[in-house]
């Protein structure tokens, strides 16, 4: 029995169920001495055991497990990541994605990205206009993380201009290329740059107000950006280019590029979206959470006789992944709850060697975040473990700056699209199958933690 024929089996709605539920009753019994714990630990081996497997949809395997929070513990702890601004985040979001691509701007963009990035030489070539288009379309949404402070929300805005670019190539492998390469650039080049991304920000936030550590945006650029920021992003393009692109003989559609001018729907969607892009980029100032420029984009866009489309295009979007976020929510305020992350968290923090080097230091931080990614969303981890990492690197005499970008580090390197909202974004949209979103995600962590990984730690015993 081959490789494929495995996986196969094991994704059968069957065997996947009947795997998940031993896996979790293995779990309720080595920790049957805490109730509480043991429930909560094996609801979510069994969610991500059948999120990894997928012998349903992942938003359906949300709805049971926030049904069996709601059972076994209380219906306000399996409801609460639907109070979540982030879920809400995501619902908006897919409505921006609705309005762009129904306004024509997301055509557009695409179709005057595509003109002034391949030569005419290039045109007749498949492989190599996509090899173009995936390294000017990366390197435009990394751009976007020096502006927007949520990778969440630059991959909301880039995704309908990455379909309708794929859009030209009749080759899967290239459509689902265009879209991961420049989705994941910009989510995991965030790493590099503090204000790209929520966890940098929460996390340097915890160090300011616990030990009154303050990180300055070009004190994190300095230390993270070279390694974790640009050379990671080329990085991904490699691994992208490497897992997706064309077969020589297929057959590309390039624009002619003589439609320069965006028409007057096209350009108030556009502002739409720079009003939105407004609200995030000051959010220093305001405080704001991302979600109030979303609902300030979607009002725009949906507003009679201004907007550029109606309440009716509602009807045509899929909401169903906000079940499977709520979920993944849940579990975290769930494990949480019981206790269970505080106790693992200062359990594998008293396993690091009192005295081991920095690097050693530091790559344990990062192993012990990477375990705990496992079992919550990336922001969980960083509010639950972050106040118990800034006491223990204090007491052990460590320099704080590059243990919490250890941690910042770690919360972008995941394997599954549960571990993060931007992956269920991702998966969301439809363009690639949680098996190549997966195969993405694995191969890009991987390389990090091969290759960039110890060149970084390098960096940091070099400058301490």
């Amino acid at each position: 029995m081959n490789r494929r024929t495995v996986i196969e089996t094991l994704r059968r709605p069957p065997v996947a169920f009947a795997l998940a539920t031993l896996i979790a009753a293995v779990t309720w019994t080595a920790f049957s001495g805490t109730a509480d714990v043991a429930w909560m630990l094996s609801i979510t081996v069994f969610c991500i055991s059948l999120w990894i497997l997928t012998p349903i949809p992942p938003a359906y395997t949300g709805l049971i497990g926030i049904g069996l929070i709601a059972v076994v513990f209380s219906t306000d702890l399996a409801l609460t990541g639907f109070q979540k601004p982030a879920t809400w985040l995501i619902g908006f979001g897919l409505l921006m994605g609705e309005a762009t691509r129904r306004s024509g701007l997301a055509n557009w963009a695409g179709t005057w990205i595509t003109a002034r990035t391949v030569s005419d030489s290039a045109r007749a070539q498949p492989v190599r206009t996509y090899r173009r288009l995936l390294i000017a379309l990366s390197i435009g949404a990394h751009a976007l993380a020096f502006l927007i402070p949520s990778a969440l929300v630059r991959i909301l805005i880039i995704a309908p201009i990455l379909k309708e670019t794929g859009d030209l190539f009749d080759d899967r492998a290239a459509r689902v290329g265009l879209f991961l390469g420049p989705a994941f650039a910009t989510f995991y080049g965030s790493a590099g740059i503090l204000t790209a991304d929520l966890p940098n920000i929460m996390i340097a936030g915890f160090g300011d107000s616990i030990a009154g550590h303050h990180i300055s945006w070009t004190e994190w650029w300095f230390h993270m950006y070279p390694v974790m920021g640009l050379t990671r992003v080329l990085l991904v393009c490699g691994v992208v280019y490497y897992l997706f692109r064309p077969d020589p003989s297929s057959s590309v559609d390039l624009p002619d590029g003589s439609r320069d001018g965006a028409s007057s729907t096209e350009r108030r969607m556009l502002a739409f979206l720079l009003v939105g892009a407004a609200i995030w980029a000051t959010d220093f100032v305001h405080g704001f959470h991302p979600v109030v420029g979303a609902v300030a984009v979607v009002a725009l866009a949906f507003l009679p006789s201004v907007g550029v489309t109606d309440f009716e295009s509602v009807g045509e979007t899929d909401f169903s992944i906000l079940f499977f976020i709520a979920a993944v929510f849940a579990i975290g305020d769930g494990l949480a709850h019981t206790g269970f992350t505080e106790d693992a968290a200062d359990y594998l923090l008293a396993s690091i060697p009192a005295d081991a080097s920095l690097a050693i230091v530091l790559a344990v931080v990062f192993g012990i975040t990477f375990l705990l990614a496992f079992l919550m969303e990336g922001l969980a981890v960083a509010s639950v473990l972050t106040p118990i990492l800034i006491p223990y690197a204090e007491a052990a005499g460590l320099p704080m700056t590059p243990v919490l970008m250890a941690e910042a580090m770690a919360l972008s390197s995941y394997f599954f699209p549960y571990q993060s909202a931007v992956l269920v974004v991702i998966l969301a949209e439809g363009t690639a199958d949680t098996g190549e979103v997966i195969r993405t995600t694995v191969a890009c962590s991987v390389a990090t933690i091969v290759l960039l990984l110890p060149l970084q730690f390098g960096v940091f015993t070099l400058l301490y």
